[in-house]
């Protein structure tokens, strides 16, 4: 249950605030403890509760949040308080209702005995794998202090990365988009315009233009048609590429674009080494590490392999042995910095160093991958219009032609 209270603090001054208990006592209790005086403490009406979760329901725990709370948790945890004060603080902070409420939920389960991780697995499915991994081997470790920072930086590069991608794809989007935008433009008011000019002409029209008529014609038949057909598909859209089936479909589909290809597999590798590394630095086992890595690299050629991976380590085989199996995924620089980083017991710091390494080399994939990408699409944008362009100058010189 949650209770609104309003006490004085050490200064005299009026403080209002929320805490999570059992009872009125309990919240009493705590307030006591921190020395505040209590005026009042109210128990939050079931209507107000019902308002967060309809509120919740149309949010979503984004990565950039989650970079906050590692980094916000880490700071109360540094500066010596406890598990239940840090949740707290952070409850008090957290502005997004649907954080507000998992925190709540993980603060009520470590009052209770359990584990920070623990909490945070009662939601894995708005948690990252490395997330819940890294704070289970934490606090296994009793450095959990430690873990927190490292798991910050993990992120923070993590967020980082997936910033690069999309900026280098913001403006290829944009030209596609002006591209359909012209054209649509141009089949809905300036085709229309001339249907009745040509088809009262009597001249031939070419099949260009015939075309572009038709096409036109199917867009302007029924502009309520038209809304519903771009709903439907935009939802499929979203729809399918989540599916397993459509997941691989367009993972195939952009692995036949050679520079593309080459960043997918690029990005893939700098995920794949830093959230091993990350895991085997925090004290999780190879094994888990390596199962947690597979849920986070979003590649399912590299999950289905790093399985077979986790498999032959399970039967005694080395990493090193294993990913060598699979060379067009795994290069041999990684593989011989992995056979290093086994003999002298610090694979974790090699892995961390050749992600760091690759992310260089990621961005100038990102950085060709834009080069080759504007000019296609302003070429296809050229090729559009001046094809419409010509569908409309070709009849009108027939029919002046036809007159002269």
């Amino acid at each position: 249950m949650i209770f609104i209270y309003e006490v004085y603090n050490k200064d005299g001054a009026t403080v209002r605030g929320e805490y999570e208990a059992g009872s009125r006592e309990e919240v009493v209790q705590y307030l006591l403890r921190r020395d505040l005086t209590p005026i009042s403490v109210e128990a939050i009406r079931g209507s107000k509760a019902g308002l967060d979760l309809s509120i919740s329901l149309f949010e979503k725990i984004k990565p950039v949040d989650i970079l906050f709370l590692v980094r916000n948790l880490s700071a109360t945890v540094k500066a010596g308080l406890s598990i239940v004060e840090a949740l707290d603080i952070l409850i008090a902070d957290t502005e997004k209702k649907m954080m507000k409420n998992i925190l709540r939920e993980v603060q009520a389960l470590v009052k209770n005995g359990q584990p920070l991780s623990a909490g945070f697995a009662n939601f894995a499915n708005q948690f990252p794998p490395v997330f819940l991994g890294m704070l289970r081997a934490g606090e296994a470790s009793g450095q959990l202090e430690r873990t927190l920072t490292e798991l910050g930086q993990y992120l923070s590069k993590e967020y980082a990365l997936r910033a690069k991608v999309k900026s280098a794809l913001t403006y290829p989007i944009i030209l596609l988009v002006a591209s359909i935008g012209v054209v649509s433009l141009l089949l809905i008011f300036v085709l229309p315009r001339l249907t009745k000019a040509f088809a009262s002409s009597g001249v031939e029209l070419p099949w260009v233009t015939k075309f572009f008529l038709g096409l036109s014609s199917m867009l302007t038949y029924s502009f309520t048609l038209d809304i519903a057909v771009i709903f439907f598909a935009t939802w499929f859209f979203l729809y399918f590429r989540k599916t397993k089936i459509g997941r691989k479909f367009f993972f195939i589909l952009i692995s036949h674009i050679p520079v593309a290809n080459e960043l997918i597999k690029k990005v893939a590798l700098v995920r794949f080494t830093r959230t091993l590394g990350n895991l085997m630095a925090s004290g999780l086992s190879a094994v888990g590490s390596l199962e947690s890595a597979a849920q986070s690299i979003g590649n399912q050629k590299y999950e289905v392999a790093i399985k077979a991976i986790v498999d032959d380590v399970k039967n005694g085989m080395t990493i090193s042995d294993a990913i060598t199996k699979f060379p067009d995924l795994f290069p041999r620089l990684l593989v011989s910095l992995v056979i290093v980083g086994e003999r002298t017991g610090s694979l974790s710091e090699i892995l961390i160093t050749f992600s760091d390494f690759y992310e260089e080399d990621v961005d100038n994939k990102l950085k060709g991958l834009t080069a080759v990408l504007e000019p296609i699409l302003l070429l296809i944008m050229g090729l559009l219009v001046g094809s419409i362009a010509f569908s409309i100058i070709l009849p009108i010189y027939q029919l002046v032609g036809h007159f002269t």
